[in-house]
């Protein structure tokens, strides 16, 4: 029993959270009154001819109580004391003002594998037994220090040592806890490890990377440029529509790729169609499937279309501005319902599908027109991007060429440079047919040319061999001359555009003059049936009559 060997008036109990868990046989009034005396922080106070000590460990506050007469520094520790400090799962150790330890419970023993009672801390580490000795910092300071302290097995540990002051103010005693800190030791090393091997594997990914990025012909140099990056970057972290415009040739495609790349949906396939490529009645097909028997050479049991195949990944549908109007009306109700019907059911699929939409036309001009729908335009153009033109950009123009050169390199195996004035020559060339156009005009020099390095000569040769793109100052300077004073057509767009707006523009007339439909198509020159199809085709709103 901890009592055993006790004085007889020596007492002792243990606080822990304002509760007394262990007592000695101490009078209950003493023991409220030595609690209600108590301040944190101090070790020592007397109450009632009584002397207490009082030691902070991890289990509680102990209190230790004697009568004044018996306390002195010769008796320093007594029977219980020792149990009790050796009853603690900390090392403890108690120096006096001269660094002789005193004392040293058994954890500490086992924590720094030697036994140091009866020797002074300054000879202790003059032996090199220990890095630094907290009983001497704390005689030194007379302040609590705590520190991370080496031993010669090699462990680690964490020691606070705190001073004891006698009734004269002057420091009697140090009392040092101690903390084995070994395996935190161990653990902050594999961290560090960890961290190594983490920046090991960030820095091969990233050669990962860059090789990859070789096959792409997406450069960003130029400040034009690196703002499209960034803005792509943005949108793919979401899962909006994306609209993106451009002259042809750009690299709208390289652009929907870097945004499926680094989008949720990157685990997903990317699908592509061009909608001028397709013929309209295969065009429906492609993109909403069909059921079997929907039409003659339909296939047996049904085709999944384009956004059921992708489903969960990204659709990109290039030169959206081909798109004839009634396969507008079907795709606005992809991207407002997120479903789709095939050719031939009623019955509608969820989907769900990112779609990515470019052109090199001006939607909006084909809004107005009539070629277009509005409710369409508005909902592809959420975020829009536009991509700026070679000559707008030209700082990309040498990158370019030198990453053409590469991709030449490793598809043909040879090997070919350009000096820096026809490097100069490319890179103030307007390229109408932007990064397409460099592409193909960099290989073909390349593989026509029969020397290693590639010269002024040979790519002036090759773009004058071209009239189709060949444009010297004298001819920029007429054409701009002309551009300004010509008179602006009535019409804009190809010559297909242009056949339709003047289509509808005659048959707007003709139902401004004509009370009813039969009178406008006898003017116009076609019959009933014909007339009510093209009002449909343009939207026209205005309410005419059957009747004459």
């Amino acid at each position: 029993m901890l009592t055993k060997g006790l004085h007889k008036e020596e007492h002792f109990f243990i606080v822990k959270n304002h509760e007394v868990i262990v007592k000695s046989d101490i009078e209950i009034e003493l023991l409220e009154k030595i609690v209600n005396r108590y301040c944190k922080g101090k070790e020592t106070f007397k109450v009632e001819g009584y002397f207490v000590h009082v030691l902070v460990t991890s289990q509680g506050n102990l209190f230790y109580v004697r009568p004044l007469k018996q306390f002195s520094d010769i008796d320093f520790m007594n029977p219980l004391s020792n149990k009790v400090l050796n009853s603690i799962s900390d090392g403890i150790t108690i120096c006096d003002r001269k660094g002789k330890i005193l004392f040293q419970n058994d954890i500490d023993i086992e924590i720094v594998g030697m036994d140091l009672m009866g020797r002074y801390a300054k000879d202790v580490i003059a032996e090199g037994l220990m890095s630094d000795s907290i009983s001497m910092k704390v005689i030194e300071s007379k302040e609590k220090v705590t520190i991370l302290q080496t031993f010669i097995n090699g462990k680690c540990l964490l020691v606070s040592g705190k001073p004891i002051f006698g009734e004269d103010h002057e420091l009697q005693y140090v009392v040092a806890i101690t903390r084995d800190m070994t395996h935190l030791k161990r653990l902050e090393q594999e961290m560090k490890k960890l961290e190594v091997q983490n920046e090991n594997f960030k820095s091969k990914l990233q050669t990962i990377q860059n090789e990859e990025s070789l096959k792409s012909s997406l450069i960003a140099v130029s400040p034009a440029m690196m703002q499209v990056v960034k803005r792509v970057m943005k949108v793919a972290e979401v899962d909006s529509t994306v609209l993106i415009g451009g002259e042809s040739g750009v690299g709208k495609e390289e652009i929907t790729k870097l945004i499926h790349t680094y989008s949720r949906r990157s685990h997903k396939q990317i699908l592509t169609i061009n909608c001028s490529a397709i013929p309209e009645t295969l065009l429906e097909s492609e993109l909403f499937g069909y059921e079997a028997g929907a039409f003659t050479g339909a296939i047996k049991g049904g085709k999944a279309g384009l956004f059921e195949i992708a489903s969960g990944g990204t659709v990109f549908l290039d030169e959206i501005g081909e798109m004839p109007l009634l396969l507008q009306a079907k795709l606005l109700r992809v991207l407002q319902e997120s479903e789709v019907q095939r050719i031939g059911s009623g019955k509608p699929i969820p989907i769900d599908v990112r779609i990515i939409a470019a052109t090199n036309r001006n939607l909006a001009e084909m809004v107005r027109q009539g070629s277009f729908r509005e409710d369409l335009y508005y909902r592809l153009n959420i975020i829009p991007i536009e991509i700026p033109s070679l000559r707008h950009r030209r700082e990309d123009i040498i990158p370019m060429v030198n990453h053409f050169l590469t991709l030449i390199e490793e598809k043909y195996g040879i090997h070919r440079t350009i000096e820096s004035s026809a490097m100069k020559i490319l890179e103030t060339y307007d390229w109408p047919g932007n990064v397409r156009q460099l592409k193909n005009m960099v290989e073909r020099i390349c593989l026509l040319s029969t020397q290693a390095e590639i010269t002024i000569n040979t790519v002036q040769q090759e773009l004058d061999s071209n009239p189709i793109v060949v444009r010297n100052t004298e001819n920029l300077a007429q054409e701009k001359y002309m551009q300004e004073h010509e008179p602006a057509p009535m019409y804009s767009g190809t010559l297909k555009e242009q056949v339709a707006s003047f289509e509808k523009q005659m048959i707007k007339q003709a139902l401004s003059k004509h009370p009813s439909i039969r009178q406008a198509a006898k003017s116009l020159g076609c019959d009933q049936s014909t007339l009510v199809r093209k009002i449909q085709k343009y939207q026209l709103t205005r309410h005419v009559s059957y009747k004459d």
